[in-house]
């Protein structure tokens, strides 16, 4: 019988990646709570809704009473309805931080051709309920932790599309042109801005400054040039809330400003950021402040795990089981010292010994008696085997006490 392969844009995680995965995902959780982000979960289904940022992108369903629901596509909004349900004074508007972090699969209803998946896992957090410059520094520092956190260098791009959005305000960009221009411009895409400047037929100091908002990155002299470059009121008030958080860290030697950052200027309403890591080209989290979009006061970024994984060296294989047991008391006692055991399908001694020597696994556990199988892996009898057998007995000697409190207990 043929095995159908899964839907296009879906995959089966085998052992060692499922392992890789979860590591990489209990790491982040305990940075996040070590910084009191409370965990929430949220529904997979939704009910559909056609403001949703992500709706053209959503898996629709048809429930029984024939509405229309929809697979989560997107965190952000589900955890802000959560806030709308849980904590309604903070989505009206009441000054006090909450912090919440999550974990999840997202589903994407695209061309598989285009995307290599269309089912991820998605895992941030969110700092609703204050919209400062502490805060955003907050999120920038955990965005940098979160990728050392899985053992990688991380390199931090942080911008602020309200520069852009106040650039066009003065340049007089119209709004059906702006969508072109801020792409045009978050790509550094010289030519297409020269273009896209001269059909609208914008001159003077805005015109130029908006040709060079492309090489407005780095670190030092950014902030100096842009006020250069942009000195009008309205852009020197978004220079200056960047340079407000920016003040904020102690050791900047990660973080690169970036002022042509210019994605999703209708949401974003502050500062934006996206981490990388060296010889790896796409971002691995991005995120920023999005006041009024959702709720009055909002922050966050979001990480896709099969990315991050991406940019891991491979996961080596898991390791392998040193003990089959028959015994299941013994057994329980060697695994709470982090030994790992194997079950027997069987209880007889002769088929166990004979599991143990197809699988490779050195070691028989059977009444209570540790012993090593002539001839398999490490318990060949080589003088460093009889240290690991000694010290497997040494942790066993100690079952008899702890094992009798558990003699009722199954083995979980």
């Amino acid at each position: 019988m043929t095995t159908p392969a899964p839907p296009d844009g879906t995959r089966f995680v085998p052992p060692g990646a499922a392992r890789a995965r979860a590591e990489a995902l209990a790491k982040l959780h305990e940075l996040y709570r070590l910084w009191g982000y409370a965990l929430v979960e949220a529904p997979s289904l939704e009910r559909y809704d056609p403001a949703h940022p992500r709706s053209e992108q959503s898996f629709k369903l048809s429930d029984r009473d024939s509405g229309v629901l929809a697979l989560r596509s997107d965190f952000t909004p589900a955890l802000a309805q959560l806030v709308r349900t849980s904590f309604p004074a903070a989505a009206a508007g009441e000054s006090l931080a909450l912090r919440l972090r999550y974990s999840g699969t997202v589903w994407h209803a695209i061309d598989p051709e285009l995307a290599r998946t269309r089912e991820f896992t998605q895992v941030g957090i969110e700092l609703v309920g204050v919209s400062h410059a502490r805060a955003d520094a907050e999120l920038i520092h955990l965005a940098r932790e979160s990728v050392r956190a899985v053992g990688l260098v991380p390199r931090v791009e942080i911008g602020n599309p309200g520069f852009v959005r106040a650039l066009f305000d003065v340049a007089r960009v119209p709004a059906a042109h702006r969508d072109a221009m801020a792409d045009a411009i978050d790509r550094k895409d010289r030519s297409d801005i020269a273009r896209l400047v001269e059909e609208l037929g914008l001159s003077g100091g805005p015109a130029a400054a908006l040709l060079e908002v492309p090489d407005l990155y780095g670190m030092g002299d950014v902030l100096a040039e842009a006020r250069r470059l942009a000195p009008w009121e309205e852009t020197r008030v978004e220079i200056d809330r960047l340079a407000g958080v920016m003040e904020q860290f102690e050791d900047d030697s990660e973080l690169l400003l970036d002022l042509g950052m210019a994605r999703r200027l209708t949401y974003y309403t502050g500062v934006t950021f996206r981490a990388f890591t060296f010889d790896y080209g796409q971002p691995l989290l991005g995120g920023g402040r999005y006041d009024g979009a959702l709720l009055p006061y909002a922050a966050g970024f979001s990480i896709g795990l099969e990315r991050l994984m991406a940019a891991l060296p491979a996961a080596g294989e898991a390791p392998a089981p040193r003990v089959l047991a028959t015994d299941d008391v013994a057994a329980r006692w060697l695994r709470r010292h982090g030994v790992l055991v194997l079950r027997a399908s069987s209880g007889e001694r002769g088929e166990a010994a004979a599991e143990a020597r197809r699988r490779g696994i050195p070691y028989l556990l059977h009444e209570g008696a540790l012993s090593a199988l002539a001839g398999v892996g490490a318990g060949a009898g080589s003088r460093g085997d009889d240290g690991e057998l000694a010290r497997l007995r040494a942790v066993l000697a100690g079952a008899h006490g702890g094992a009798q409190a558990d003699a009722g207990a199954g083995d979980g």
